[in-house]
């Protein structure tokens, strides 16, 4: 963490501002960043895949995030752009582990990296952390170094 509460990445790839409290860091397998409430059994990720990120056009690698969900519901596919960076932004609802839930999503490439950032909420909780995930997405600054 820098002294203004951004989040550094150790190879110096991107910075991030974490979402404050009520949310808490959490460990997730494979994520550089994740974080949970508790209260609304909710969590924000970001996973970062430098060493070997999947080929392809964005739309098509962005289904590795739903990999595991059930009666998957497309809500909303479309292009975004984040710090002069393209890439996919997806909502759909779903079922993970017999439970419905809410999850939004973006993908973009940079560089070398496969940026994924992650939502996901039950329905009735969705709306609550929602402002919050963007403020992170939105955080996101890429390192001008190659």
């Amino acid at each position: 963490m820098t002294d203004e509460g951004m989040y550094r990445d150790p190879q110096g790839r991107f910075t991030l501002r974490p979402p404050s409290a009520p949310w808490q860091p959490a460990d997730l397998d494979g994520a550089a960043l994740a974080f949970r409430l508790p209260a609304q059994d909710a969590g924000i990720a970001l996973r970062v895949d430098c060493e070997n990120p999947e080929p392809g056009p964005l739309p098509s690698v962005a289904r590795h995030l739903f990999f595991g969900l059930r009666d998957t519901e497309l809500r909303s596919r479309e292009p975004v752009v984040l710090a002069s960076v393209g890439g996919i932004h997806t909502r759909l609802i779903a079922r993970l582990e017999e439970k419905p839930v809410e999850v939004d999503a973006v993908t973009l490439r940079h560089k070398a990296c496969l940026y994924d950032f992650l939502y996901v909420a039950a329905p009735e909780y969705f709306a609550g952390g929602q402002k919050d995930f963007e403020a992170f997405v939105q955080s996101w600054t890429p390192s001008a170094q190659p």
